[in-house]
């Protein structure tokens, strides 16, 4: 399980750290070779292969904030050759009002140009631009809560991630719903 521990402190460190110079060494040396798989937050961060998660981590490397995991939280299964987790955190997010506005404008801009039902896309829209107005009013720290879990399997003699999934719990009804 120490093992385990450790392929998860590299992962949170380099989300700290940030350096785009070492994204392919980080990528070589936490994930493994063959098609790992990353799901962002976002429904559109369905990252399969490590060119996709380079990107991924371009992204959030840029306009995220720090991912703290909380190691006390994790729930493991060691099963020889590979482990399971679950692991809690948070994502402590400093961003000035100015800026997280104009990220919601794109957000909004973006779901306009997606098209869809009118009465749905207004609905959508509606809800969205409350909820950021109400969060760019309460100050340039966010903390977020988040759940990462994931499947990491030995290969090359060390336990790399072949599967993760980043997500934010909510407590009530989820942001999108699925179309039918």
């Amino acid at each position: 399980m120490e093992e385990l521990i450790e392929l998860l402190e590299r992962f949170q460190h380099a989300y700290a750290e940030r350096d785009f110079g070492a994204a392919e060494a980080f990528v070589d040396d936490v994930f493994v070779g063959r098609e790992p798989v990353y799901y962002g937050t976002n429904p559109a961060e369905q990252c399969v292969g490590a060119a996709r998660i380079l990107r991924q981590l371009g992204y959030d490397w840029t306009a995220w904030g720090e991912l703290k995991l909380d190691f006390d939280s994790l729930v493991a299964h060691d099963y020889g050759s590979c482990a399971d987790f679950l692991i809690t955190g948070y994502v402590d997010w400093r961003i000035e009002e100015e800026t997280f506005l104009s990220r919601a404008m794109m957000d909004v801009k973006d779901m306009v140009l997606r098209g869809g039902d009118a009465r749905e896309l207004l609905y959508e829209l509606n809800a969205v631009s409350s909820k950021m107005l109400m969060e760019a009013s309460r100050g340039v720290r966010h903390l977020l809560p988040i759940r990462m879990s994931g499947m990491a399997v030995r290969e090359r003699d060390k336990l790399r991630i072949s599967h993760i999934h980043l997500s934010y719990p909510t407590q009530s009804y989820p942001d999108c719903r699925a179309q039918s």
